[in-house]
């Protein structure tokens, strides 16, 4: 066992360095040139591939052969005290779909915390990685936090950054979940998708510097194209780490 795994780990890192080396449509050699160059079974050659198809490193067309795809974004998330701004790779831009300021209502209202006929800021929008729909996003910020906010700007710049920049509110921390979903008519047209194709629904209710619940944010990621790593602390600090020397 310990024998296959080790040539699937030189198979997979072969692979990822021509990857690297080719741009997005280019071919890479053909299983039978890889596995006798690599000198391992077919099989074994043909797992790793799978792998790398279904993370989207590679694109199998029949007949044609394999070629550079184009990998998942995938998104960090770890616990941090202070400001934290999530990012991936990438260049991010995004086009405002629609923007107002509405009443909280029973949903936002019980997310923010504050009763339904609360001001807040909805800014509709579609994100892109690289010129690539990646993410439809509903953004619900307290109108009272943002007075004559330049809805505009977020398409070039970071909404955290600009908050923090413009108005002092600080991001601190969030309570966000993850659910699987199937794509609407909307969400399909708007990110290049079939309709109910897989997506990941995130909902995030972000407080600032005070504790305050200012922001409720929902948005919708393709899920051929979108991935979330979150690290972990598995043990406890010490109660009482020696000093240092």
């Amino acid at each position: 066992m310990a024998g296959g795994l080790r040539k699937r780990d030189r198979a997979r890192e072969h692979l990822l360095g021509l990857i690297e080396s080719r741009s997005v449509g280019q071919s890479i050699p053909s299983e039978r040139q890889l596995s006798a160059e690599l000198e391992i079974s077919r099989p074994t050659l043909r797992a790793v591939v799978d792998d790398l198809v279904r993370d989207g490193w590679l694109v199998r067309e029949h007949g044609r052969g394999m070629f550079v795809g184009s990998p998942k974004v995938a998104q960090q998330i770890s616990g941090t005290h202070g400001a934290t701004y999530p990012t991936a790779p990438g260049h991010w831009t995004s086009r405002v779909l629609s923007h107002g300021t509405i009443q909280a209502g029973t949903l936002v209202g019980s997310r923010l915390r504050v009763p339904p006929n609360t001001a807040v800021l909805r800014i509709a929008r579609q994100r892109f990685v690289n010129d690539d729909p990646i993410c439809l996003e509903t953004i619900h910020v307290l109108q009272e936090l943002v007075p004559d906010f330049d809805v505009q700007a977020i398409e070039q710049n970071s909404f955290y950054a600009l908050l923090e920049h413009q108005y002092g509110v600080i991001p601190t921390d969030a309570e966000q979940t993850q659910a699987a979903a199937a794509a609407d008519a909307t969400e399909s047209a708007l990110l290049g998708l079939t309709l109910e194709a897989p997506i990941l629904l995130l909902e995030r209710t972000t407080r600032d510097q005070t504790g305050r619940r200012f922001e409720f944010t929902r948005a919708a990621y393709r899920g051929d194209r979108y991935q979330i790593t979150t690290h972990l602390t598995l043990s406890q600090p010490p109660a009482n780490p020696p000093n240092a020397e």
